[in-house]
């Protein structure tokens, strides 16, 4: 059975990152691959000299184990802080030292102002070095385009490939439930943030509803939003949810999804649940639009099939 590594943010709690580390695994298991899960970052760390070690120990692991792939998919991957250049560069050592082909699958880039020239040697030579590369939206394609003059075709989110027609969901509560974010809003800003969103919940005239988070570093913002709500005398209730689990349980179960993070807008579109997006950057907007437009059947038929066919030449 072909061994395939899939990379993401694998521990970090970011339901939407989980999400996509688990569609891309049940669908690779579904289709016949052997699968194994690594963290993209190491487990957020934090010292220059345990990335070293983490990257050295990653290198023995594929030269102990082959695997045919190096899958590193779905999620804001080339993301401009501390941690993202230095696990891609790493995880380019460690391709082209074992000779184990990288995929870049679905990844995106959200900007590109302030992005310095190391960044930018670092984008360019991971993807130059990757053996096949998708990009998850347009934005990210005209972004990377600005940053190393590459090119790549589009694929969508990752997640997609959980969707399943036959799937039925629980549709016993009938709430609208709002996923609050301060993703890209300045600290003095988000009482401003707040009042966009209890904005756009009067306008679609919803003034009952549950406040959760799809990031347990979003949960200061939503219980901030919470507490907001409740001055205003809205009928609101805060339901965080500790787990994957509970995030899509409570997607599937809503009436309607708002929110200011990405993934709630994607799972939303999955799970067949209206959805309206409080966007806080390009990212956000360009996806909701991107949304809007297409079924999920279609999205889905097109994420499982890009991904099987740069597949193909590790199953020979």
């Amino acid at each position: 059975m072909c061994l395939l590594w899939v990379i993401n943010r694998y521990h970090d709690p970011n339901y939407g990152d989980i999400g996509i580390c688990k569609s891309m695994t049940d669908f690779l298991e579904q289709s016949g691959y052997k699968v194994k899960n690594f963290d993209f970052i190491g487990k957020r760390l934090k010292f220059q000299f345990t990335r070293v070690i983490y990257i050295l120990f990653k290198i023995f692991s594929v030269i102990k184990q082959r695997p045919k792939c190096l899958l590193i998919g779905g999620g804001q991957l080339l993301l401009k802080n501390r941690n993202f250049p230095y696990a891609l560069l790493g995880w380019y050592l460690v391709s082209k030292l074992t000779r184990v082909p990288i995929i870049a699958y679905s990844v995106g880039v959200e900007q590109t102002q302030k992005t310095n020239v190391f960044y930018r040697w670092v984008i360019k030579l991971f993807l130059s070095h990757a053996k096949q590369v998708f990009l998850r939206d347009t934005l990210s394609v005209t972004l990377v385009e600005q940053l190393t003059g590459l090119h790549f075709d589009t694929v969508p989110d990752a997640a997609y490939l959980s969707y399943s027609p036959d799937v039925e969901y629980d549709t016993e509560k009938k709430h609208a439930v709002v996923f609050v974010s301060a993703n890209s809003v300045a600290k003095h800003e988000i009482t401003h943030h707040y009042r966009r969103i209890d904005t756009v919940l009067q306008k679609n005239a919803i003034r009952s509803f549950i406040v959760s988070s799809s990031s347990e570093q979003d949960a200061k913002a939503a219980t901030g939003f919470f507490d907001y709500a409740q001055q205003l005398n809205l009928n609101v209730h805060l339901e965080l949810a500790a787990n994957f689990e509970q995030f899509i349980k409570q997607i599937s179960g809503a009436s309607i999804v708002v929110s200011s993070r990405m993934h709630p807008l994607i799972f939303a579109h999955i799970l067949g649940k209206p959805f309206i997006p409080i966007p806080t950057n390009n990212k956000t907007l360009s996806m909701s639009e991107f949304l809007s437009k297409n079924s999920p059947e279609s999205l889905s038929v097109e994420a499982k099939s890009k991904l099987l066919k740069s597949l193909e030449q590790f199953a020979r």
